[in-house]
């Protein structure tokens, strides 16, 4: 009594915390580093030495090469299964009203196979004649076909439905794949074909060529792994001929014999790839530590795991941490062209709506820092060039630059408008200007949903978040009268909180938000219904397409616009 007391009056100072913008976590498989574990990197961070190779380490790296100066990534590395795929059986041959027929199991070996129908006749009885080899070779006795049909060793089932009718001509086509691809020889057909074998821990197209005709321990090599765009020294064939490339996980094996100068082997072998099941349960933990804005999932995934992510995001929203989710397409398999990987794409969108996750569907020519010229999907770079933006931004902005370590597949333009509007994150060039450029920044969500664009949901997100802290200011606190609806002090403390918040984007710069309304209705039964506010979140447009409308008059004439009105 009778002495001066000091209170502190906090939150007045007009902070708005709560933004979680340019922070990632990548999650995929890699050689180094522990499973569910999150790595924070930054751009001068040791990449190999944390994660060594694989698809995580390269997606970060990716990231962090297009992330601006100062990026924030974690990254989780995931259990993995080998690559490896068959691919759709393709029916051809006869008058074209073929069965449904599917195809199961795991690819062993690499075979292209053709199933022909020798002797028509319904399953069980029609015989058919099977080649490993594409079509160049059958096997001497023909098959009695069931309603399953082993392919040999491929670890394929052809399956055939029961009541199914052949008929001469008919053959079915397709390829089983393992992690590591057939070795294919261009050059001299007498020299000896390698043998590539191994755990396969990152995706690459290893090319050998034969520079110094000769057997081992006399020939020389030079061996690339990015398909013949870098190649190493000039080696000699060890006299044991074996040859290790761990940066890939596997071994050259050099059969005995003499090889040909000019004579070069090529091998393409699949990253691993990481199911649903063991990416969740790796960021079951970095998801519970760090808040971030999205999730990059390296490697090749399905609707079935689009659909999984979706849900997980909406878990994520229901704990206040709004979150999206990043994915892959698959790379195109060895016996389809750009238009049967659209039309599978399309087809697998088709049925999915997930406004929570983008995919993108792009890859091409990747050009890392080192030189190396990889094929693999581009996610990393559109999700690092995210990483720089602000939120309203979209990564197609031509001003911003091109994409200058993606080089776009042959024919690649042909088919870019479909998997744009089928909700692919595409890239595209165009007529005018050097380079590439990233398209829409569409997420999977359907047609009538306000978030179709990405940049749209990390506008809201960012509101989202930062409203929600702003709100919390207001928990237990005494609303006031609610007859005077904002005038009502609490309620008024309220709303003036949610506005600050909102004021820090409308006044960033750029502008995240054009402008806002915070409305809290009266009447309401604040007792046993709580407070409901309306909020209104005003976008900046981002121009999609310009119309250009020329017109050509003459000088002085009557349809001058100047309004000269001469007569010549």
């Amino acid at each position: 009594m009778g002495d001066v007391l000091e209170y502190l009056v906090d939150g007045t100072s007009g902070l708005a915390p709560g933004g979680v913008e340019g922070s990632a976590i990548v999650v995929g498989a890699c050689s180094k580093g522990q499973v569910g574990k999150g790595y924070l990197l930054g751009t001068s961070s040791d990449i190999e030495g944390l994660l060594g190779v694989g698809p995580l380490a390269e997606r970060a790296r990716d990231m962090l090469n297009t992330g601006g100066q100062d990026p924030v990534l974690i990254a989780v590395p995931c259990l993995a299964q080998s690559g490896g795929y068959i691919s759709e059986p393709v029916c051809t041959g006869g008058n074209g009203k073929y069965p449904d027929v599917g195809v199961s199991g795991v690819a062993q070996v690499n075979a292209d196979v053709v199933v022909k129908v020798e002797a028509a006749g319904d399953v069980g009885t029609a015989t058919v004649l099977i080649s490993l080899d594409g079509g160049r070779t059958f096997a001497d006795a023909a098959e009695t076909t069931a309603e399953q049909l082993v392919i040999g060793e491929t670890g394929a089932t052809l399956l055939f439905p029961s009541d199914a009718e052949l008929e001469n001509g008919w053959q079915w086509s397709f390829v089983t794949r393992g992690p590591v691809g057939p070795v294919e020889r261009v050059g001299d057909a007498e020299s000896p074909l390698p043998v590539i074998a191994g755990d396969v821990l990152a995706g690459g197209e290893i090319a050998i060529q034969i520079v110094k005709s000769g057997g081992l321990n006399e020939g020389t090599y030079q061996l690339s792994t990015d398909g013949g765009e870098n190649y190493g020294k000039v080696k000699t064939l060890p006299v044991d001929g074996l040859v290790s490339v761990s940066a890939l996980g596997v071994t050259v094996t050099f059969p005995k014999g003499t090889y040909t100068g000019g004579t070069t082997y090529y091998c393409r072998l699949l990253e691993p790839v990481p199911s649903i099941v063991d990416v969740m349960a790796a960021l079951e933990e970095p998801l519970a530590r760090y808040d971030v804005e999205s999730v990059l999932v390296a490697g090749a995934t399905d609707s079935v795991d689009w659909a999984a992510m979706q849900a997980k995001a909406e878990e994520l929203w229901n704990l206040h941490r709004p979150t999206y989710f990043k994915a892959e397409a698959r790379l195109p398999r060895d016996d389809e062209d750009l238009n049967d990987f659209t039309a599978y794409l399309v087809e697998e969108k088709r049925d999915v709506a997930a406004r929570f996750v983008t995919v993108c569907a792009q890859y091409g020519g990747i050009t890392d820092s080192t030189g190396a010229v990889n094929l693999r999907n581009a996610s990393g770079l559109q999700a690092g060039r995210v990483m720089s933006l602000p939120v309203q931004r979209a990564t197609g902005r031509v001003r911003d630059g091109n994409i200058s370590q993606l080089a776009l597949p042959d024919g690649w333009m042909a088919v870019q408008s479909t998997l744009e509007d089928a909700g692919y994150l595409t890239a595209k060039k165009y007529a005018g200007l050097d380079g590439v450029y990233w398209g829409d920044s569409r997420t999977l969500a359907d047609d009538t949903s306000d978030f179709r664009y990405e940049e749209v949901l990390r506008t809201v997100f960012k509101a989202v978040r930062k409203g929600r802290i702003a709100g919390l200011k207001s928990m237990y606190d005494e609303a006031g009268d609610p007859l005077l609806g904002n005038e009502a002090a609490g309620l008024a403390y309220l709303k003036a909180n949610i506005e600050n918040a909102l004021d820090a984007m409308v006044g960033a710069l750029p502008p995240e938000l054009a402008a806002y309304v915070v409305n809290i209705p009266s009447g309401q039964d604040i007792v046993n219904n709580g407070v409901a506010v309306e909020i209104t979140l005003i976008g900046i447009p981002i121009i999609r397409q310009i119309k250009l409308y020329f017109s050509y008059t003459y000088a002085g004439g009557k349809f001058d616009p100047r309004g000269l009105n001469q007569t010549a």
